[in-house]
Order: structure tokens, then sequence, then C-alpha cells
């Protein structure tokens, strides 16, 4: 049985990953594994990317032996690629509990904090990343990531620079010079770095990232080709049917089955090609989250169903961000017009007094979102308007942000109203105003052609673009922008002047 650990070793030396969790896991039919045996199995199954199997075989091996600081430090890696990122910290932290000189788990640990929200953490550890000797590129880029995050756009620039200086051939780094450069909304300073990164590297995040930035610069045509990019990435749809994926092939008499990915906002903006196919004369099925079939349902054509359910046959599938590419019509000009989406009822508001405004206030996003922290803003920055409006303040919305309410907060709670998206979309209809940072009700009131007030952080997400308050995709919302980095009081200062 030795003969399989030797040639498992082997295997692993010669990145011969898969003969070497092979011959590991015979070797565990008829062994009690030792150290050594987990760390070349978990191993290969990291290499893999088999992130499940990588996590329980190192947290087996930190229960056994938890002394030991590599088995730690590669439970963290499993955990932070499966997206447990409070486990994968807690992890690394008890690495370094173990051994405090180890500068790679520090770089790790720095982009955990980072994509935990705790950026400050993340600085402090990538400096300290650097201090102990990992490599010095990576963890100038870890350092720039964390620095970018907090605003510290310059600094972030010559960390990034230097970074690039220590390790010319990480494509990674020149794309993150780029994307400092995008949250700055300096383009043409972005288009080399993006064109230096592709050049290294055809990584699907570096042409998705730059696909984003052409659609926010609005260069539609490009922009939609680069982003197709996503789906490229791990977990990128939910569904995947099994049926061709459909191309701009012609369509008539043909079921097309439309398929929902990221988040409700996403639904919600882009269902209106589903019409454009129908116009076509395709056959139109849909797969969308629960929360959104009712909203859809007598809205759009064919038959909507919920993901989770039984698949529809199809001839063929898209995702829905896919259309504007797949219909060539990539400006949001092109896009059919709102209101596209309509509700037959309207709520009855809690405490609705003649004379005074009915303004709906959606403050917080998902606190899972990438830049949750740029575009969420606390409940009490909203206080100037609470005092000044002869206004009655409602949530229009359920989860996270809704326990900054407190009892002297002037703003109802309808989260009881809520189930899903067409009891939101019949509270809209009973508004006079919505106000909202960048979240899913921001798309429904758009589509229902609501009167909104959209709240944006300076580089918003690549759908507002960069200047003006009016959009294309929704005539009804209004656009209220940072004009630097971090102000919001600005944007609410506008904002009570518009609504006094």
């Amino acid at each position: 049985m030795t003969d399989l650990v030797a040639q498992a070793l082997a295997a692993l030396r010669q990145k011969d990953f898969a003969g070497a969790r092979a011959a590991m896991t015979a070797f565990a039919t008829e062994n009690q594994l030792e150290f050594q045996h987990y760390l070349i199995k978990g191993l290969a199954e990291i290499a893999l990317q088999d992130w499940m199997a990588a996590r329980d075989t190192f947290t087996e091996a930190s229960e056994i032996f938890p002394h030991q600081p590599q088995v730690w430090l590669n439970l963290g890696v499993a955990e932070e690629n499966l997206g447990d990122l409070d486990d994968a910290a807690e992890s690394l932290e008890q690495s370094l509990d173990l051994k405090a000189e180890q500068g790679d788990v520090c770089g790790n640990l720095s982009n955990v904090y980072r994509k935990l929200g705790r950026f400050e953490d993340a600085e402090r550890m990538a400096h300290r990343a650097y201090e102990l000797g990992a490599p010095k590129g990576q963890s100038l880029n870890s350092l720039g990531l964390a620095l970018m995050k907090q605003g510290k756009f310059e600094a972030a620039e010559r960390t990034f620079q230097e970074a690039l200086r220590h390790d010319a051939t990480d494509a990674h780094i020149p794309a993150n010079i780029a994307n400092c450069y995008v949250d700055q909304l300096k383009f043409e300073a972005a288009w080399p770095f993006f064109a230096k990164a592709r050049a290294l590297s055809n990584d699907a995040t570096i042409r998705r990232d730059e696909g984003m930035a052409r659609l926010l610069a609005g260069q539609y045509a490009e922009g939609w080709k680069l982003y197709e990019a996503r789906l490229e990435l791990p977990n990128a749809l939910r569904i995947i049917p099994n049926c061709p994926r459909y191309n701009g092939e012609p369509v008539a008499g043909k079921k097309i089955l439309l398929l929902a990915e990221q988040g409700f906002g996403d639904t919600i903006m882009f269902c209106r090609y589903g019409k454009m196919l129908h116009d076509m004369k395709a056959d139109i099925c849909w797969v969308v989250q629960k929360p959104v079939k009712w909203l859809l349902d007598g809205n759009m054509p064919g038959t909507i169903t919920a993901e989770g359910d039984p698949m529809p046959y199809a001839d063929y599938y898209i995702p829905l961000l896919s259309l504007p590419n797949a219909l060539q019509k990539p400006s949001p000009a092109d896009a059919p017009t709102t209101p596209y989406l309509r509700v037959t009822t309207t709520a009855e508001l809690p405490d609705a007094k003649t004379g005074k405004k009915k303004i709906g206030l959606v403050w917080a996003g998902s606190p899972t979102h990438e830049r949750d922290h740029e575009r969420s803003i606390p409940l009490e920055a909203f206080a100037p308007l609470f005092r000044k409006l002869n206004a009655t303040f409602y949530s229009p919305f359920t989860g996270a942000g809704l326990e900054e309410i407190t009892s002297g907060t002037p703003v109802i709670r309808l989260d009881q109203l809520i189930t899903d998206f067409a009891d939101t979309a019949a509270i809209l209809q009973a508004l006079d105003y919505l106000v909202t940072v960048d979240t899913a009700t921001a798309h429904l009131a758009g589509a229902l052609g609501i009167k909104t007030y959209l709240l944006l952080q300076y580089s918003p997400d690549w759908r507002w673009g960069t200047e003006g308050i009016s959009t294309a995709w929704y005539p009804s919302i209004t656009l209220l922008r940072q004009p630097k980095y971090g102000d919001w009081e600005s944007v609410l200062n506008t904002l009570l002047d518009r609504l006094a």
C-alpha cells in the first residue's frame, strides 16, 4: 500500500492531479490517513478545483491534526472558493495563530477580508503579506484592491503599478489598473490596460469586466460581445438546459427558452426582450426566479415556469442578458419601451393621509453584493427628508436594511404585505414617488412607469451610464449621481430640492 502513496506523490509532482487523488482514495480504503496523506489528497482536489471535496478532506484533517497550520490554510482556500467567507476567515486566522510568519496566508486572508467588506483589515493584512516575503506582485495586487475598495484611487494606482513592475506576467494586475481607472470614469486610460491584460490571458473575468466597462461608457455593441464572457465563469447559470444555445438563428415556429440569470433586477430589466422574440413568431417559454413568476405571468408572452419546477422542452435556450447581443439590439434606445409591466391591483397603504406625499424609500441592497458598500446608504442619512418634507415614508422591500428602522424612525414597514414582486408592484402603484438605491425595486418601478429617483454612486453599475439625469432604459426614472466618490450628502440635498 505504500506504493500507492509513492504513486500519489509522483503524480502530484507531475501535475497529474486526478491520478494523485485516485491513488490516495485507493490507499484510504484500507488505511488510516496520516497528515501527509490528507495533504496529498487535499492539494490534488484543490488543483482540480473540486472545492467541496477539498473542504471535506481538510475538515477531517483539522479534526485529527488541529495543530497543523497547513491544514487550516488549505481549508480556508477551499471555503473561500465555495463562498463560505466567514468560515474561510476563521480557518486562515487559525493558521496564523498556529504560525504567525506566513506571508501566503496573510495574502489569502487579505482577499477574504476584502470580499467580506473588511477593507481596512484587508489593507493591513496585505501589508503584512508583503513584509513577510509573500510574492511581491501578489501582495501588492491585494493591497491595491483593498485601497481601491476604500476609494483611495491614487494610492491604489501607484500600488498596482509597483505590482506590475514586480510581476509583468500576471494579467490580473493590468486588469485591476484598468478597473481602478473605470471606477474614476477614466475610460481612455483604462482601455490600454484591459488590452494588456487580454494579451496576457484569455481569462473570462477580464473580458467580462471590460465588457461592463464598455457598456458603462456607452460602447454597447462591443460591450455586449465582451460581456458574454460572464457565461464562461463557474456557476454562471443556475440551470443548463438540454438544448442548443440560441445565437440569432431564425426563430419562427421554434420554441425558445429564456433563462433568468443573476438577480431579480436583471430578470425584470431584460424580460422586455422576450416580446421581440414573440414578434418574430417564436414560441416563448421562461424559467425565472419564483418571486418574479407571477409578475411576468400575464405581462409576458408564453409559458412562465419557476426555477425548480419541471423544465419545459425547447429548441433553443438563451440567458436573458444575452438577448441584446443575439438580437443585434445593443443600445437601450433599441429596447422595447416602457411601461412593459402592469398589475391590476393597487395596495392600500397604512396611515396614508390626504395632502401628504406618499414616498417609498429603499436605502439598502443585498449585503452580499460586491459593491454594496458603495450603493447602500445608512437610513439615518435621510433624516433631513423626514424633517422637511410633508410626506409619509414607506419601505416597499424585504430583507437587509429594515433592521435600521427603529421606534423613532418615521418609515412604515411594508414587508408584511410582500410575498413576491407582484405585491411590490401593487405597492409601488400606490406611491407618489419611489426613492431608491440601485436595487431590483428600481427596475420594477421603471418597468411599471413609476416616478422614481434613483440614487447612484460615482461609478455606477454599467446600465446607468456616466452622465445625465435620464436613462433610455426607463424614462420615468430620474438619476441623481454622486459628484465625487462617497458623496451622498450632495445627492440627498438635490433629492430634497426636487421633492420639496
